[in-house]
């Protein structure tokens, strides 16, 4: 059914290959990473660590006291009929 109107395939759009767009991308991220970021001060950042470091420990013991509770509530529920 060709009637001379036919549509014209997909071209490839004119401009920067893949790997020239790529590379624009890692230039401009690290451009703005290294001078348009506001770091942190040494102490700032030992500050933060610790904040960090206590926020672990508190997660880690809540999550290891939930998992205790259910041990007993499951070996309870099992009749402690799992050998371990």
């Amino acid at each position: 059914m060709s009637n001379g109107s036919s549509a014209k395939a997909a071209t490839k759009p004119n401009g920067d290959g893949f790997f020239v767009r790529v590379g624009k991308f890692i230039r401009e991220a690290y451009w703005e990473a290294r001078f348009k970021s506001s770091w942190p001060t040494a102490k700032e950042l030992r500050q933060f660590t610790i904040v960090v470091l206590f926020a672990l420990l508190v997660v880690s013991v809540w999550i290891g006291g939930l998992d205790a509770i259910a041990r007993v509530i499951t070996d309870r529920i099992m009749g402690a009929r799992i050998a371990r």
